[in-house]
């Protein structure tokens, strides 16, 4: 059984939301297409003329998320990202990743494709 809705508890919970069947797969990749780039196209970010954040201020402002807060156009919520950041295998690792996008993003290399969505949620200064 789940513990308490977490992204891990479910991961691991025995239950199944849909019955696995070829229509279910199918269903799953009309609503979920496979990416249009590869993310080694990303450009590298600019040196230092840009704004940037350590790992501490986008830990902070990931823990600063209200709870129940809805989630973007993609389905995901920021209690995913919580509780990715919090998780003790991976949580480190997660930071460092999410770090180094939010600092693509902000020395303005975030892909076109990305670009008409913004952070909000997060004061990062």
């Amino acid at each position: 059984m789940a513990t308490s809705g977490t992204a891990v508890g479910l991961l691991l919970s025995e239950d199944s939301p849909a019955a696995p069947s070829p229509e279910a797969v199918n269903a799953l990749r009309e609503k979920h297409p496979p990416s249009s780039s590869v993310l080694t196209d990303l450009p590298a970010p600019q040196p230092q003329q840009f704004v940037s954040v350590d790992e501490c201020e986008v830990r902070k402002a990931v823990l600063s998320f209200p709870a129940g807060s809805a989630g973007g156009p993609d389905g995901l919520r920021p209690q995913h990202i919580r509780d990715l950041l919090m998780c003790r295998e991976a949580g480190p690792e997660f930071l460092s990743a999410l770090t180094a996008f939010v600092n693509l993003v902000l020395a303005g290399g975030c892909p076109s494709v990305i670009a008409r969505f913004s952070l909000v949620g997060a004061s990062w200064r």
